[in-house]
C-alpha cells in the first residue's frame, strides 16, 4: 500500500506547474488590468508598457517609442491584440502570478514571455508626431 500512495503523491505534485498554468480568462484578464497603464519587462529588460482603456481598447508603446492605439480579444484562452499598424493579431496566454500577470507570446516564434513589473492609474505619456492633435 504504501507505494501505491508514494506514487499518488508523486502523480499530484507533478500535475501542481500544470494547475497553476491555467490561462486567464477574458474576465479575469480585464479584472486584472482595468483601467490601468501596466509596464511589461520580457526577463533581460524593459519590453514596453500598455494602457488599457475602456471597452477593451489600449495604447502600447515599446521603450522611447511612438503610442499604437489597438484593441483586444478573447480567442478561445488567448488575449489577442489588433494595433493601428494593420500588423497580425498579437496572442497571448496571461497567467496570474498572485498580484502580478506574466504573457507567452503564441505567435510566430512564441514560446518567450514577458512579466508585468508595474501597475499604475497614470495615463501613458506618448511621443510622436500626433501627440495633442
Amino acid at each position: 500500500m504504501r507505494p501505491v500512495a508514494t506514487m499518488t503523491v508523486a502523480l499530484i505534485i507533478a500535475g501542481l506547474p500544470a494547475l497553476a498554468e491555467t490561462p486567464m480568462t477574458g474576465d479575469q484578464f480585464e479584472a486584472h488590468v482595468g483601467t490601468n497603464r501596466l509596464t511589461y519587462d520580457y526577463g533581460g529588460g524593459l519590453l514596453g508598457i500598455e494602457e488599457y482603456l475602456p471597452d477593451r481598447r489600449v495604447r502600447w508603446a515599446f521603450e522611447a517609442d511612438t503610442c499604437l492605439e489597438g484593441t483586444w480579444y478573447e480567442d478561445g484562452d488567448q488575449i489577442c491584440f489588433t494595433y493601428e499598424n494593420g500588423g497580425e493579431p498579437a496572442c497571448w496566454l496571461f497567467f496570474d502570478l498572485g498580484g502580478t500577470i506574466k504573457g507567452r507570446f503564441m505567435g510566430e516564434g512564441g514560446g518567450w514571455e514577458i512579466f508585468e513589473i508595474e501597475k499604475k492609474d497614470a495615463p501613458l505619456s506618448c511621443s510622436g508626431p500626433d501627440v495633442g492633435v
